[in-house]
């Protein structure tokens, strides 16, 4: 076995293992199910700087206040 087919063997079996424990993680009810449940969530996570659907101005609290937002809505400058 070379070292292309054992990295692609790799990646098959732990693909595998994830499918089984996420499928394993919905059902919760074993502690073994949570635990599942806890590990696809850690692996599956993305980073908060990485995370391209994060907005900026929600994030930093720079949306407008009500009475803005109610300006804006009757068309007032």
């Amino acid at each position: 076995m070379n070292p292309k087919e054992r990295e692609i063997w790799r990646l098959e079996r732990s693909t595998k293992f994830l499918v089984w424990m996420a499928s394993k993680s919905s059902k919760n009810k074993t502690w073994l199910d949570k635990l599942c449940r806890l590990l696809v969530t850690k692996v599956t996570a993305v980073h908060p700087d990485d995370d391209f659907l994060r907005d900026p101005l929600i994030d930093e609290d720079k949306g407008f206040d009500p009475d803005e937002l109610d300006r804006f809505q009757r068309g007032e400058q």
